[in-house]
């Protein structure tokens, strides 16, 4: 009887605890739901043309539809041009190199080519891969009109090998002009690690 007694004190605890936990993951889940709400309320798309209302205050852009698989000279001087106006508006105590051009900037522009670089060099592995894959299959196969198909399968995975490789070594190149134009520019080295 004493152990029982001393059992119930704790029992009703933990029936305690269990309720006020459940009942504080509800309103938890509760205001999780109304804050999704208000959030998905609050989001409004602001067009090219719309743009102009907001130039005063700070705007966060990025693009919804997919990127082009190539862009003209005149879209890159423009995405430049862009950049650099971005980085004209960047906080006051920022430093900066020699053109005006906050360390924000060159960490950025720096990830994005670099991140550039390894998803064509990503790229490379997979074609490989698949290169080695095809090969396989062209090989243990009998059927004279299925390898006909799997040879053309194959040379268009050498087509895609010869354009990454190209792509790869403007995006080094591209990667290795930033650096120098970083450091001609007098920005610090650890913003174009």
């Amino acid at each position: 009887m004493l152990k029982l007694a001393a059992l119930l004190p704790l029992t009703f605890l933990a029936v305690l605890v269990t309720a006020v936990h459940s009942q504080s993951l509800a309103d938890l889940a509760k205001m999780e739901k109304e804050r999704r709400q208000e959030i998905k309320n609050g989001i409004k798309v602001i067009t090219n043309a719309e743009a102009a209302k907001y130039t005063s205050g700070p705007v966060t852009t990025f693009s919804v539809s997919a990127k082009p698989a190539h862009r003209s000279e005149s879209e890159g001087e423009d995405r430049k041009a862009e950049k650099e106006a971005q980085a004209s508006k960047a906080d006051p105590d920022e430093p900066v190199d020699f053109q005006g051009r906050p360390e924000s900037y060159w960490r950025k522009t720096m990830a994005e080519a670099r991140q550039k670089v390894r998803d064509l060099e990503n790229e490379a592995n997979v074609l490989s891969l698949k290169q080695n894959d095809l090969q396989m299959q062209f090989y243990r196969e009998d059927d004279g009109f299925k390898r006909e198909g799997i040879q053309r399968e194959i040379q268009k995975t050498l087509y895609e090998q010869d354009r990454n490789k190209e792509n790869l070594a403007k995006a080094k190149d591209m990667l290795a002009d930033l650096e120098k134009e970083a450091r001609k520019s007098g920005a610090l080295p650890g913003w174009i690690e």
